[in-house]
């Protein structure tokens, strides 16, 4: 039985600084916060009450009185992740899991309430697979596909600073700026209905692997906003960029991208943007592969048309194509077409549930691969208040790796809750 738990939290205000001027992916520290937010006020579930409400509540009264206190706001995140292949090669894993987790603070000291608020943001990721091989390696290490899994491999050292970045300005203020260890692919290309811990699973369903993005490192990061419907960001960062360190800047060797964005049709205030990035790699000092990048200077484009197809915004259409050149992205093409409908079904069902499909198809540029295809189809539903699972089915159509091998499937099942 669907249920709904009567107890109620109040929505805490929001103030301009609130409003997201950079990219839309949640696992960037400034769209993480105000997605914790957002998750823990939304009550119905399978279930009335989590066996996690004790600590929520523990944690809620510690974070409120924080910020009452000194204004430095937090957040935490878990994700689980398993995954199980129907076929792997010899002598390999069919089957892994992950737990992944995300601590992300902000701490307002600059024009408090403002548009023109100034924050210090810091990240802290960890990741590990109980000795398992985690979904991100099932694909490549047992399929010899590109991936069956994002995110979802295990960290050496577990734990790591992933941001560490001063931000200011806003929507409202009509600029914005960000300095520091910024993420690169946690900027540009990104969308809110695309993320690998709340929507689609695959690599290439949820990144851009044509994009040869550096990794999070020394950058700066700079937007205006021409009008509400139209922005253009600007970024550079060090494409020596490691999330295990802070890179090596005094190399010389940069990541720069330009990102045109543009709403065409809006429907509701959520509306995503159609974006344009275009970008350039200098490569790296050894010409070494890290992140999205293959170590070679290179550049290319990525194309992504997101539309509301419904007018309350809960079905959404996402087209997304990009490509590379000189061998210096992972991935020398990636297309795609997502379809998300949110709360399904209906005032009279569960509602916060959401149903995705996905076909995507990427071509790497390693010699002897071959373009592979991905169908994807998730259910994600609160089970619990802010605990959501997801059902996860794809279809790998000739893995790119293995000429002999047509076609596989890999199931996943995945948890998620909030702090």
């Amino acid at each position: 039985m669907i249920t709904s738990n009567t107890e109620e939290k109040e929505e805490e205000p929001k103030n301009p600084g609130d409003s997201i001027p950079f990219g839309g992916d949640l696992d960037d520290p400034s769209n993480l916060l105000p997605e914790i937010q957002e998750r823990r006020i939304q009550r119905e579930s399978v279930f009335p009450v989590s066996p996690l409400k004790p600590l929520h509540d523990f944690t809620d009264a510690v974070k409120s009185d924080i910020y009452e206190a000194i204004r430095l706001k937090l957040g935490f995140v878990f994700n689980h992740l398993f995954q199980v292949l129907n076929r792997s090669l010899p002598e390999t894993d069919a089957w892994g899991t992950v737990t992944a987790i995300d601590f992300v603070g902000s701490w307002e000291l600059v024009d408090w309430q403002q548009p023109t608020q100034g924050e210090l943001f810091f990240h802290v990721q960890g990741r590990w697979d109980y000795g398992t091989t985690g979904p991100g390696s099932l694909g490549p290490d047992s399929l010899l596909s590109i991936s069956t899994a994002n995110i979802f491999d295990e960290y050496d050292p577990t734990f790591v600073l992933r941001n560490l970045y001063w931000e200011q300005g806003s929507e409202e203020a009509g600029w914005a700026f960000r300095i520091g260890k910024i993420t690169p692919d946690a900027i540009l290309n990104s969308s809110q209905h695309l993320n690998a811990t709340t929507t689609f699973v695959t690599t290439a369903g949820t990144g851009s692997f044509t994009n040869a993005h550096a990794d999070s490192g020394v950058g700066l990061a700079g937007v205006w906003y021409a009008s509400d419907r139209f922005k253009i960001l600007g970024l550079i960062s060090d494409a020596n960029g490691d999330r295990f360190n802070f890179g090596e800047i005094e190399q010389g060797d940069f990541y720069k991208a330009i990102e045109f964005s543009f709403k065409p049709f809006p429907k509701t205030a959520k509306s995503g943007f159609w974006k344009l990035n275009i970008w350039n790699n200098d490569g790296t000092k050894d010409n070494e592969p890290i992140n999205g990048s293959t170590g070679i200077g290179g550049w290319g484009f990525f194309v992504k048309l997101e539309q509301e197809l419904s007018d309350d915004g809960n079905l959404i259409g996402i087209v997304r194509y990009g490509r590379s050149f000189n061998g210096s992205a992972l991935w020398r093409y990636l297309a795609g077409v997502n379809l998300l409908f949110y709360n399904p079904f209906g005032p009279d069902g569960l509602q916060n549930d959401l149903i995705g499909v996905a076909f995507n198809w990427a071509e790497p540029f390693n010699p002897g691969s071959r373009g592979e295809s991905n169908v994807e189809v998730f259910y994600r539903f609160p089970l619990f208040p802010e605990v959501d699972v997801t059902f996860n089915y794809q279809s790998v159509i000739n893995p790119a790796f293995d000429p002999t091998n047509g076609h596989a499937s890999a199931f996943s099942f995945r948890i998620r809750s909030v702090f």
